[in-house]
């Protein structure tokens, strides 16, 4: 009776592991199966943007923005405003200096945000085959001829949701865009001042200016305006927002200011680098006013 017991205990042992072993088998197999399909999986490509033909009608504005979204990885926080207040407000060919090619130029706003994400829109620049040459955020835009007989150059006006910022230009150079313009990254000078601190530039954007600054025979590039210290400041460099005139508190603000003090940021054509450069050091003759 024993042995019998035994027996059947042993054989119950031995379908157990069978069965665990079974078990764990299916479940390698299963591991490996579901490995397979992931390596399967093809990455989707991205969208084509398939509108370019209906050139210049726009025929479907929905489906035109998020084709357009899709094909260029466009990110913006979506939200019901911006659903209601977003549009096409540019679809155009352009030439561009650098280049006799036609390009499609399109600005897609949506006009509404977080102050992160301002100036809420996009331009882009599209080659006659529909590759991305360049996304802009600019808050503003301009074609500008700067050399007479040449293609514009597109000048774009980059400002922050807290009202500060500079300018790029730019110009074909294979097929995408290259930034000319040396001041607002090389030389960190604001040309955009809205930023009610310590001053504003008047106009908030300086205007441009194009001159043969250095009389070489070709044409320059100038940001002039002036610059609206809203603060006053001591000759140590202290700044302060009041002060007492004939016993009176008098506070500086835009339309009280402390000085106007007239800008021009002259920058040369450079015909080695394509380039305009600072013809000298801003930051060390403006700095008292910065």
């Amino acid at each position: 009776m024993k042995k019998t017991f035994l027996s059947v205990l042993l054989l119950l042992l031995i379908f157990n592991c069978t069965r665990r072993q079974e078990a764990k088998k299916q479940a390698i197999i299963q591991i490996q199966h579901t490995e397979k399909d992931k390596e399967d999986v093809k990455p989707t490509a991205p969208t084509p943007f398939e509108y370019l033909a209906d050139y210049p009608t726009i025929k479907d504005s929905s489906k035109f923005i998020q084709n357009l979204r899709q094909a260029f990885d466009l990110r913006i926080h979506e939200s019901l405003s911006q659903q209601e207040s977003e549009k096409i407000t540019v679809f155009r060919k352009v030439k561009i200096n650098g280049s006799d090619e036609d390009y499609y130029f399109i600005e897609y706003d949506w006009k509404t945000g977080s102050t992160s994400q301002y100036p809420w829109k996009y331009q882009l620049l599209l080659t006659k085959n529909g590759k991305l040459a360049k996304t802009l955020a600019a808050e503003r835009y301009e074609f500008v001829s700067i050399f007479q007989k040449e293609n514009p150059f597109l000048l774009a006006t980059i400002v922050t949701g807290h009202g500060n910022g500079g300018h790029e230009l730019y110009k074909v150079s294979a097929d995408s865009l290259e930034n000319v313009y040396e001041g607002y990254y090389d030389y960190n000078l604001r040309t955009y001042d809205a930023h009610e601190d310590t001053k504003v530039y008047e106009p908030y954007e300086l205007q441009l200016k194009i001159k043969d600054y250095n009389n070489d025979g070709i044409n320059d590039i100038a940001f002039k305006g002036k610059s609206v210290l809203i603060m006053g400041r001591t000759p140590d460099g202290d700044w302060y927002d009041y002060t007492t005139i004939n016993g009176k508190q008098v506070t500086y603000s835009v339309d009280h200011p402390f000085q106007k003090i007239p800008v021009e940021y002259i920058f040369l054509y450079d015909q080695k680098t394509g380039h305009f450069k600072a013809k000298e050091n801003y930051a060390e003759k403006y700095k008292i006013y910065e």
